[in-house]
């Protein structure tokens, strides 16, 4: 299954939950904003979509600073 983040291809052996693509990516999940096939998903709803071929995920990763 291949699907496009952040404008690049990456590829997966089956289906799975947004939540699952991101621990992949080795993403804390409450650390990232995704935008879904241009929809905007809650944290609380990342085990509820799957990523299928060709869905588009956009994340942006909250980084604390001072």
């Amino acid at each position: 299954m291949k699907c496009i983040i952040n404008g690049d291809s990456f590829s997966f052996d089956q289906e799975q939950s947004i939540y699952d693509v991101l621990t992949a990516l080795e993403l804390d999940p409450k650390r990232v904003i995704v935008e879904f096939n241009k929809e905007l998903i809650k944290q609380d709803k990342y085990h509820e979509h799957t990523v299928r071929e060709d869905d588009r995920l956009e994340l942006l990763e909250i980084v604390g600073g001072g």
